[in-house]
Parts: C-alpha cells; sequence; structure tokens
C-alpha cells in the first residue's frame, strides 16, 4: 500500500493535481505521509508539504527525520510555520522552534503572537529549560482543578477546556497557590456524587517530577511505576505542566540511540544518507583515537619480537586471544551499562555486580581455555601451545569480565557518561593484556 501511494503522489505532483494531492493526504495517518516525504526529492517534498493545510502539517512535522524536517523548516516562511505550531501541543512546537537559529526564531514567535499570545509564551517558557530534562520534556496544556470545587464545577470546566489538552484521563488538583495536591482520575469524577469536592475525591499521594530532573530519570519513573503521565513541578510544589509516555518513548529511543553512537564513537546526528562528508568528519576522530590505542597494543607485541621470530606459530592464535577477550568484555560492558542506565545498578550492590562478572568471567574463561587449547592441538598438533592459549584466554576472561564491569562504573562515579568511552578502554585493555599474557606465557615456557 505504501508504494501504490507513494506512486500517485508521484504522479499527481508531476500533473500538478493539487486538490487530488490534498484529498489524498486527507485520508492518510501523518506518520504514513511522513514516510512518503522521506522517499521525495527535496524539491517534491517541499511542494508537496505546501498542500498540508496547517493542522495536518502540524501532524507530520513532528513525524519526519531531521535531515527532511530542517530542510522544509529551511524553506518555510515565518508566517506560514508560526500557524502550524499554533495547532501544536507546546512541547512540540517548543522543539521546533529550538532547532531554528535566534533570528528566525525571534520571527517565528513574532508571528506566533498576532495569532495566539499564550501558545508563544509558553514556548518562551520551556525553550528556558535544557532539552534533556523534565522541563524540556513537559507540556504547558494541562488541565486542572482547585481543591474546593464541586463535582459539576469541574465537569463544567473540562467541558469548556477539553480542546486545548488531547488525551486526559487523570486531572490535576492544586490549591489556590496552583500547588500540587493530587491527581483525580476523570472516570471517578463521572461516578462520585454531585456535591463532592475534588479533595475528596483526588488521590493524594500523587507522583509527580521537578522541572530539572534528567530525562533518563524520568523515563526510569514511568519503567519504575507503570504511569503514563506525570505532573511537573517546580522547588515550590507549583504545578507546571505534565510529561506524557508517548514523549518518554521518543526519550528512551533516543538515549538507546544515543548510548550505541557513543559506544563505537559516533555522533547522534550521522544518520544513514548524510552527506559523505559529514559522516567523515563526525568518524575520523574517535578513528584516530583507535589508532593510537592499536599503535599502544601493538608497542606490548614489539617486546616480544624474538619470540615470535623463533615460534611464528605465535602469530597465528594472538588474535584469538585479544579478539575473544574483547568480544566478552563489549557483552559485559553492555550488561552494565545497561543497568546504569535503568536504574539497576546502585551504590549498594556494585560490589555484588562486580563479583558477578568476575565469576562470570572465570566460567567464560576456564571453558573456552579448554576448548582454544584442544583446537589448537588438533590443529597445530602442539600441545604445550594448547596449554598457552588455553592459559592466556583464562586470563584475558577473568580481565574482561572484571574491567567491562569496573570501568564504566567508575566512569559513571566520575559522572562521565559510561557509554562515551568504555568501548575503546576496554578493547585496549584486553587487546594489551591478552598480547601480554599470550606471549609472556610463550616466552616463559618456550
Amino acid at each position: 500500500m505504501g508504494e501504490l501511494y507513494f506512486s500517485k503522489v508521484i504522479e499527481l505532483l508531476n500533473t500538478g493535481d493539487s486538490a487530488a494531492l490534498h484529498g489524498l493526504f486527507a485520508r492518510l495517518h501523518e506518520a504514513d505521509i511522513a514516510d512518503i516525504l522521506h522517499e521525495l526529492p527535496p524539491d517534491k517534498c517541499l511542494e508537496a508539504f505546501r498542500l498540508l493545510d496547517e493542522e495536518l502539517a502540524s501532524e507530520v512535522l513532528p513525524e519526519l527525520n531531521d535531515d527532511v524536517r530542517n530542510n522544509i523548516l529551511e524553506h518555510i516562511h515565518e508566517k506560514r510555520l508560526a500557524g502550524i505550531l499554533d495547532e501544536m501541543d507546546s512541547d512540540e512546537a517548543t522543539d521546533i522552534v529550538s532547532e531554528l537559529d535566534d533570528e528566525r526564531t525571534r520571527k517565528v514567535l513574532a508571528s506566533l503572537d498576532t495569532i495566539n499570545r499564550e501558545d508563544s509564551d509558553d514556548i518562551r517558557q520551556l525553550l528556558a529549560y535544557d532539552e534533556d530534562v523534565a522541563g524540556g520534556l513537559m507540556q504547558k496544556e494541562i488541565i486542572s482543578v482547585q481543591e474546593n470545587m464541586k463535582r459539576d464545577e469541574m465537569i463544567e470546566y473540562i467541558r469548556e477546556s477539553h480542546e486545548e489538552v488531547e488525551n486526559f484521563h487523570y486531572i490535576f488538583v492544586t490549591d489556590e497557590q496552583h500547588k500540587l495536591k493530587g491527581i483525580l482520575e476523570v472516570t471517578k469524577l463521572l461516578l462520585a456524587k454531585q456535591n463532592k469536592l475534588a479533595k475528596d475525591l483526588m488521590e493524594n499521594d500523587v507522583i509527580s517530577v521537578p522541572v530539572n530532573m534528567d530525562q533518563e530519570q524520568v523515563a526510569h519513573m514511568f519503567r519504575k511505576y507503570d504511569i503514563y503521565i506525570l505532573p511537573v513541578v517546580d522547588e515550590n510544589n507549583v504545578l507546571l505542566g505534565r510529561i506524557t509516555v508517548d514523549d518518554i518513548i521518543d526519550v528512551i529511543d533516543e538515549e538507546a540511540s544515543e548510548d550505541a553512537y557513543k559506544m563505537v564513537g559516533l555522533e547522534s546526528e550521522d544518520r544513514v544518507f548524510s552527506k559523505p562528508l559529514q559522516s567523515a568528519r563526525r568518524r575520523t576522530p574517535w578513528l584516530i583515537v583507535n589508532l593510537f590505542t592499536a599503535v599502544f597494543a601493538a608497542s606490548v607485541v614489539s617486546l616480544f619480537e624474538g619470540t615470535i621470530s623463533r615460534f611464528v606459530i605465535l602469530a597465528v592464535f594472538m588474535p584469538i586471544v585479544a579478539g575473544m577477550g574483547g568480544n566478552a568484555g563489549t557483552q559485559t560492558l553492555t550488561v552494565i551499562t545497561r543497568g546504569i542506565a535503568l536504574g539497576e545498578l546502585t551504590f549498594y550492590n556494585t560490589r555484588k555486580a562486580l563479583f558477578k562478572e568476575l565469576i562470570v568471567g572465570i566460567i567464560n574463561g576456564v571453558v573456552l581455555g579448554i576448548i582454544g587449547c584442544a583446537v589448537a592441538y588438533l590443529w597445530k598438533g602442539n600441545m604445550l601451545i594448547g596449554l598457552i592459549l588455553g592459559a592466556a584466554m583464562v586470563i584475558n576472561m577473568i580481565i574482561a569480565g572484571f574491567f567491562g564491569a569496573l570501568i564504566p562504573i567508575l566512569m559513571k562515579t566520575l559522572k562521565i557518561d559510561p557509554a562515551l568511552a568504555s568501548g575503546v578502554i576496554i578493547t585496549t585493555l584486553t587487546d594489551v593484556c591478552g598480547f601480554a599474557s599470550f606471549l609472556g606465557l610463550a616466552t616463559l615456557l618456550l
């Protein structure tokens, strides 16, 4: 179906049948429209996006990938963009505005002032927060009632306000100073007796997050308490906005991608179809770092040139020891880094985690060492080489397991992202220790 719609869009763009194309887009989901725009050439994409009315454009724009969205934002007129932002929730509108330069931001917000001053004020307030904290995630559109309001008053207020707020199953209860007091389920409100007050119906033990909480911690709150909405408060517990689960799904995707990129020395802006020079510029610095770490590992090998020249067979098995250690270290590193991200690893259970990974390293080392020893003997017919290989693998697997756990924990303690450089450190360590243990044992025993 996607291919059929794409072909139809191309046909209508080529024939200039704007009315038919507009009608086709009106029948599609915004995510499907975004998929079609991703496949169009840049000029055709701009032409198609111009045919979307402001309401539909406001739903499609957040669904677009960075490259396509930036191309549209670069060419769209400020007044048109202001009209689109007016149709968005404040958090999504703020995300869009944050991608503009200062001059365009000023012009767009000035245009939005003439359409809806309240929306532009909300965006200005949200822009003041870092994008990776609760304040940068929240939306200002909420339904809140005062604790002394009666049931019928609350229902009437909801009727008047519901068009501004999407997907509300709970309303927030505050006092006269707008301090958060509780949360009230809409279903419970509808079933309540006529004169019941909000404070009698609300849940008092409401979970909230401070406005400056890091987005990873916010995501952890959603996981821990199995909720799909969180109120955001300031230091005085004044209600500022809300974060919904769809925002957190985006955060989880973003954090997972960011960690995966960091572990291999890439920036999250590097995409499949980024320009070659941009990708090369982003990747080269980390590769240069890897080059120097490889030189360091090679320098360890050079210390045993005499042994290698006498027993050339050692060169065959060297990559096995280093490679298996690197793989084992990366496995441990991934498990520990994920545990840190999910909040599973705390100050109190760190020692237990280190001990567990040390045991895993010993078990893996013994198993793989025995297999390696057997392979070396059957392959080359030299039992001593097999024993040296097996012993070196045991040593390197233990090192990989222990330091694969220790390094991200230390980096977290030093307030450095564990995903940032742990990979290259553990790889270098296992390479160096693998070569040193294998060639060192060979020098002693051969």
